[in-house]
């Protein structure tokens, strides 16, 4: 499709503008990464090398354990595989996305025990040199399960020591105080190997156990939670912009064109619709259904279409004015072809200037909604629940600054698009 002197002169002129044309490239780049879902973000292995023989358990199903050596009736857990292989050292490998966790995934953080021997007593701290208080250490096993389990008390062992088997039953007993055994068995399986691990309670600062941006209160990976946020901004954006653009398009474009009772009359139930609370719908609805993106953006498209409406009718007004509509009209075209062809490509700066700050209201609106209760389930990657849960935890900083930098970041670089192109399209500057 080659490209008329005068759109090529208003792309030239965006190009120009630095702040938007960066900000389109840098939010395509996460809009790109946001498409390739589980091979950039996910935790299913993309490639296993096992004993010579290849694995892709992101295209395979029903891939069994065994096939690593793992127990038959195991779970597989591919970081854990990982780790395993690297221990191991026999040339085995699992190649994990990137983000080595998926949105949905509650993951345990594990951090490596140290047993520090002095006076025949061991104490034991976490990686940081703390003791550790009120926990238990375990044997990790190779699919991800718990094995024996030690109870700690501050840094010593206290309590009962379980010995347990794939299946996770208990299958011996000891017990310790104070890190004294008070009972022991004969095969000396109760003193702690050299590996342990200890569980660290939620929401876990970044940095442990891969999470490069911690975990939240439910468990979830910060990072991994925030991409599948984005992903769901991204989905409702496009569903946003079609189904509005749709309505207030053809709506406003019929009330500038057709004009007389149908102009007033649209106009005034425009007015009475757009006098019902936005708010209190979404109470009212979020009572009645279980709210799903759909709902939502059907919710939203309702009370968003007007505006593009009133801007289009005010477009199409002016342009019905021209000559080459009356020539049109003189020349028997239909009123389709004259809307379709003729008015709306010459009304194109109207919906192109218009569509990033709608996508900036889309973001701002669903993220308020999750964050108020009113939007997506708890099970969902959501922006606004990850803002929700930062104010109710102040102390775990890297929720609510992780969420707060990329809600920010992307409305200013929506906004600077938004305004690049509005400049890019202004026909003073296009024509100087």
């Amino acid at each position: 499709m080659a490209l008329n002197p005068l759109t090529l002169r208003r792309l030239q002129r965006f190009r120009s503008i630095k702040r938007g044309w960066w900000s389109l490239i840098i939010l395509g780049t996460f809009c790109f990464l946001a498409l390739l879902g589980p091979l950039f973000v996910g935790n299913e292995a993309l490639i296993i090398s096992y004993n010579g023989q290849w694995s892709f358990p992101i295209c395979q199903k029903n891939i069994k354990p065994s096939n690593f050596g793992l127990p038959s009736d195991a779970s597989i857990n591919y970081r854990r595989l990982n780790k395993t292989f690297a221990e191991e050292n026999k040339g085995n490998w699992v190649l994990l996305p990137l983000i080595p966790f998926s949105p949905t995934e509650v993951s345990e953080v594990y951090v490596p025990v140290t047993a520090s021997i002095k006076n025949e007593h061991a104490s034991f701290t976490d990686s940081s040199g703390s003791l550790l208080t009120e926990t238990k250490i375990f044997v990790l096993n190779p699919d991800g399960t718990r094995g024996s389990t030690w109870s700690v008390s501050n840094g010593k062992l206290d309590g009962e020591f379980r010995l347990r088997d794939n299946q996770g039953n208990t299958t011996l007993l000891s017990k310790y105080s104070n890190g004294v055994a008070l009972k022991t068995d004969s095969t000396g399986q109760h003193i702690p190997p050299a590996h342990l691990q200890t569980f660290i309670p939620y929401p876990t600062p970044p940095g442990l156990d891969g999470h490069w941006l911690g975990t939240d209160e439910s468990g979830h990976d910060v990072l991994a939670r925030l991409y599948g946020g984005f992903q769901i901004l991204l989905i409702a954006s496009v569903l946003y912009l079609i189904a509005t653009y749709a309505i207030g398009i053809l709506l406003g474009a019929a009330m500038g064109y057709f004009g007389g009772w149908f102009d007033l009359i649209m106009q005034r139930l425009i007015e009475i619709w757009s006098n019902i609370p936005f708010l209190y719908a979404i109470v009212f609805l979020a009572t009645l259904f279980e709210p799903s993106l759909i709902i939502l953006m059907l919710i939203l498209v309702a009370f968003s279409w007007m505006g593009l409406a009133h801007q289009m009718r005010a477009a199409t007004y002016r342009e019905s004015a021209r000559d080459y509509i009356a020539a049109s009209r003189s020349l028997g075209a239909s009123h389709a072809r004259i809307i379709i062809k003729h008015i709306l490509p010459n009304t194109l700066s109207v919906m192109i200037t218009l569509a990033p700050f709608s996508i900036a209201a889309v973001v701002s609106s669903l993220s308020a909604l999750d964050y108020l209760g009113f939007g997506l389930p708890s099970t969902v990657p959501s922006w606004g629940d990850l803002l929700r849960q930062g104010k109710e935890n102040w102390s775990s900083w890297w929720i609510i600054t992780s969420t707060v930098t990329c809600m920010v970041a992307t409305l200013i670089m929506v906004n600077f698009i938004g305004e690049g192109v509005r400049e890019a399209f202004d026909a003073k500057a296009t024509e100087s």
